[in-house]
């Protein structure tokens, strides 16, 4: 907690004046940017009989620290990116039962990445980074993405459903919300250049950074971006196939999320599925306004439908209300948001209704 706090205090001696600390250092070889976040968060959860409130990092995007080393090689650039979490106990990781400690080790790292990049045709990445269909189900342009996404399990992914009859189950919130995204892996990964706002990538990986899986994953990704008068519109959508031991399994997922930039309307929809059990829909609604001279305010209401995930039959709902306010003089976000969790299981037991509140600042520097 000591260190939460800690964490938590950044962001305020930032808004007090402390200096930026991303800095991009350059000479005729090549240029060096360091840059970071910090994402310190309150967390309740209310799972129909017992409240828990912790201090903890976002799951959403949660604090970390990088550094990109670039170096121009004629029609092409040479690029090492590497990036990593500080540790921090995650939102995601919190639950009745278990309270995380500040714990650092290799799984933290989300990035030692080399990248060989061309306009002409296109790049290669090699290392640990994203696989192809990373990011394709999280494409969303509301603002309040550090609150709620399609990726619900962030927010308390780890506590049980309580029964009706007063129980813990053991069927985590994580079980049943899923939003089948790509993730990040060693692996080697091409994407084409952007032509006409769309761009392919293919990926093979394995995972590095922890023991005991020995699976091989394939994945394809597409994306768009692109603007219509005042509408910006981005889409992504991939199919990812994971070998073990020649027991293959697919998954797909894919979202598109618009923006009025006249008026700050937008929506959000995505979808995902395991073609041998599990599938998901998800929409949100939002409006940014500048309501004060310090920043945009967004405002948005989101609803995740999902089914199958536990059995066959089961049902996972999810409701939230979310708002965030940007102080662009700082780099700063606050935001928070309340969510509401049901789970039909379709066996028999009863699970009751859950809820979560966050709130919190991202610091980026």
């Amino acid at each position: 907690m000591r260190h939460l706090m800690t964490a938590t205090a950044l962001p305020v001696l930032a808004m007090l004046g402390s200096p930026v600390l991303a800095q991009t250092y350059s000479n005729e070889t090549g240029s060096v940017t360091f840059y970071g976040q910090v994402s310190p968060t309150y967390l309740g959860y209310d799972d129909g009989d017992e409240t828990s409130n912790e201090l903890a990092d976002n799951a959403h995007s949660n604090t970390r620290v990088g550094f990109w080393l670039e170096r121009e090689l004629a029609s092409s650039v040479l690029k090492f990116n590497f990036e990593t979490a500080v540790g921090l106990p995650q939102t995601s990781a919190f639950s009745q039962d278990s309270s995380p400690d500040w714990e650092w080790d290799k799984t933290k790292l989300r990035k030692v990445d080399i990248v060989w990049d061309s306009l002409s045709w296109g790049s290669i990445s090699f290392g640990q980074g994203s696989m192809a269909s990373d990011g394709v189900a999280t494409i969303d342009k509301s603002g309040t993405t550090m609150v709620s996404t399609v990726t619900t399990s962030d927010t308390a992914g780890s506590y049980l459903f309580r029964e009706d009859g007063g129980d813990l189950s053991d069927i985590a919130l994580g079980d049943v919300y899923s939003d089948f995204d790509g993730g990040r892996r060693g692996r080697i990964r091409y994407d084409t250049p952007t032509f006409g706002g769309f761009k392919l990538a293919a990926a093979y990986g394995e995972e590095i950074l922890t023991s005991g899986d020995d699976s091989e994953y394939y994945d394809i990704g597409a994306f768009y971006s692109n603007d219509y008068g005042s509408f910006e519109v981005s889409a992504g959508a991939g199919y990812a196939w994971k070998d073990s031991d020649g027991d293959t399994t697919e998954r797909y997922a894919g979202s598109v999320s618009v923006l009025h930039g006249g008026t700050g309307l937008n929506g959000t929809f995505a979808l995902g599925g395991d073609p041998d059990g599990g599938d998901y829909c998800y929409i949100k609604a939002g409006w940014i306004t500048d309501f004060t001279p310090v920043g945009s305010t967004a405002f948005s209401a989101d609803y995740y439908s999902g089914s199958d995930f536990q059995n066959d039959g089961s049902s996972s709902d999810a409701w939230g209300l979310q708002v965030t306010q940007n102080f662009d003089a700082h780099n700063i976000e606050a935001y928070a948001g309340f969510a509401s969790y049901e789970f039909d299981g379709d066996g028999g037991v009863d699970y009751q209704d859950s809820s979560s509140t966050l709130a919190g600042l991202r610091w980026r520097f």
